[in-house]
């Protein structure tokens, strides 16, 4: 389960990389790069920082609980598709109609 779950977030990350960096000018491909290098270092630093205070506070349990439970909630922080699905298909108003 868990070599799945790596493969699948490293096969994912490098896809997500190319179709932005596809999309992104190329005069702007180096500054993109080094944005997101020191983003990930930053967030990853800050991350543990905060989560070793945490485990600090409450104890080393409490904080792994707290870690899965975000975890698993962060699929409902996705935007909903089914509305922008459906706004997207609805005919457009004709305007010879009105």
């Amino acid at each position: 389960m868990e070599f799945g779950l790596i493969t699948c977030s490293g096969v994912f990350n490098r896809v997500l990389a190319t179709y932005r960096l596809d999309h992104t000018p190329t005069h702007r491909v180096a500054r993109t790069l080094s944005a997101w290098s020191v983003t990930a270092k930053l967030t990853t630093a800050a991350l543990t920082a905060l989560w070793g205070l945490l485990a600090a506070l409450v104890g080393t349990r409490s904080a792994i609980a707290a870690a899965g439970l975000l975890l698993l909630a962060t699929p409902l922080l996705l935007p909903r598709h089914d509305r922008a699905v459906r706004r997207r298909h609805e005919p457009e108003p004709d305007p010879s109609r009105t």
